[in-house]
């Protein structure tokens, strides 16, 4: 029987990757790639879990992939 895939579990199994330096987005990216899963399927499982939410958040307007308001509203994708 295979375990069903939450956040933690996929926290669990990407913290070597993090502690090695690489982003939350390559992880999850790598995460999906060594799944076989869609990278719509590990999206759907971050949604679930508002920490690792806000870390890709964080790190996408870091990485100046999205841009935020002032009042942390998501304005618009960054090309």
């Amino acid at each position: 029987m295979i375990a069903p895939r939450t956040p933690e579990r996929v926290h669990h199994e990407i913290s070597e990757m993090l502690s090695k330096g690489v982003t939350y987005i390559d992880a999850l990216i790598e995460y999906a790639k060594k799944n076989d899963l869609e990278i719509e399927a590990v999206a759907d499982i971050v949604k679930k879990s508002s920490i690792l939410k806000e870390k890709v958040r964080n790190e996408a307007s870091h990485m100046k992939m999205i841009k935020r308001e002032e009042n942390g509203i998501i304005s618009q994708l960054c090309e």
